[in-house]
């Protein structure tokens, strides 16, 4: 973890309130984790607290962020400009704990909206040590309110993912949430073989999810929480949740857990 000034190098918008936003550091994109995150300092007059971002995928020298505008610090970072510096702090947390190959074991991600941020960036890992020579499947689900609101599919797709999606709508791919997906599909696969699954999105999906597992108890599964954060290193607690180990810190403890302790 360093702390540094970062240039910005690429923003797309990917949908009206979603961006894309790439930063040239060959420091982040080589000691960066799936799952881990960088705390952004925006603007020193407009906002006080840094923003906490997940690190969406790494390419070369660059690390993209995905995220959407919610407050006054994501507006005015979708609003900066190529060659911008920002002052960053990361990588930080505790990532995905990705197994060294997985030839044996069947891959699902779980996405409830802007939880796939820091999920392709852990897609490129898997991709990258899954054996080629099985027939098993990385799978992917996605979860949106509409199709309009879909993220990532082509990304997931080229790294070779199988994509299932739903929304709550029913205007793409199944009709319900994404939990309710993830349900149909345990009961159509074979989860005798060893299976992970790796999730991000709201909390109460992590309990939702946690109910469908009770009939799976062999089911390994990381989950990767959104919460809110002050100092991003551990220091003020702003972070806390409560977890059957006791209090835990997103920032330093996570953001990825266990599920079986949450």
């Amino acid at each position: 973890m360093k702390q540094l000034k970062v240039k910005t190098v690429f923003l797309k918008k990917i949908k009206p309130d979603v961006f894309l936003l790439g930063l040239d550091s060959n420091y982040l994109a080589k000691s960066a984790k799936p799952g881990q995150f960088l705390h952004v300092k925006v603007d020193d007059k407009a906002t006080i607290l840094r923003r906490p971002l997940s690190i969406h995928k790494i390419e070369k020298n660059l690390t993209y962020i995905l995220f959407r505008t919610r407050g006054r610090g994501t507006k005015l970072l979708s609003e900066c400009k190529k060659g911008d510096i920002f002052d960053v702090i990361g990588p930080l947390g505790n990532g995905f704990c990705v197994p060294r190959s997985t030839s044996h074991v069947q891959n699902i991600l779980v996405a409830g909206g802007m939880g796939i941020a820091p999920l392709v960036f852990l897609a490129e890992k898997l991709a990258k040590i899954q054996n080629s020579k099985l027939k098993i499947q990385n799978l992917a689900l996605l979860g949106a309110k509409s199709k309009k609101e879909v993220l990532a599919e082509g990304e997931l797709k080229k790294l070779g993912f199988k994509v299932n999606i739903a929304t709550d709508d029913g205007s793409r791919g199944y009709k319900g949430s994404v939990v309710d997906l993830l349900k149909n599909l345990l009961s159509a696969i074979d989860c005798e073989l060893p299976t992970s699954i790796y999730a991000c999105g709201p909390k109460e999906m992590f309990y939702e999810i946690k109910k469908v597992l009770e009939k799976y108890p062999q089911i390994e599964t990381q989950v990767s929480f959104e919460q809110f954060m002050g100092c991003g290193l551990g220091i003020c607690y702003g972070c806390a949740i409560e977890t059957k180990e006791g209090y835990k810190k997103v920032c330093k403890d996570g953001p990825v857990f266990d599920l079986k302790i949450v």
